[in-house]
């Protein structure tokens, strides 16, 4: 289960993970701060988002369908899996700034991805990181990429 929870850990981290040529997590900061909420949360087994948005809807799609990836690669039927979900806090308990940290990257922000199987012990892996909120007008926008 941590392997799988890696994958999607990683993938979702990453700069890669986009909607509409920005970032998806500084994206979902915005969702977050328009609900007057410290959290987004996807429930990969119900397709569902907390806070509730359609505009996600692509990439929780996505992420399901690596969850379904992963785990075929880890011989796992994903029916096998119990809970499958990927937790952002944008309001995370402060950690030591590390030393290149730089003022611009904007605030904390925690990832924690769960995954649990029957009869398996629970994959759970965490990532920090920092982003702003989501600004048009202050980032680059990505070329088209290619789905999962």
């Amino acid at each position: 289960m941590t392997n799988i929870a890696s994958g999607l850990c990683g993938s979702f981290a990453s700069r890669n993970n986009e909607l509409d040529g920005y970032w998806s997590i500084g994206q979902l900061r915005s969702l977050a701060e328009q609900n007057g909420e410290s959290t987004v949360i996807f429930d990969l087994l119900t397709s569902t988002i907390q806070p509730p948005s359609s505009e996600f809807g692509i990439v929780l799609v996505r992420y399901r369908r690596l969850l379904a990836k992963l785990a075929d690669l880890s011989n796992i039927r994903l029916e096998e899996i119990s809970a499958a979900r990927i937790t952002l806090d944008f309001a995370p308990q402060p950690w030591p700034r590390i030393h290149y940290y730089k003022h611009h990257w904007g605030d904390q922000f925690t990832l924690t991805v769960t995954i649990n199987a029957d009869g398996q012990a629970a994959g759970i892996v965490h990532h920090a990181g920092y982003c702003r909120t989501h600004d048009p007008a202050r980032e680059s926008r990505s070329a088209p990429s290619a789905s999962y």
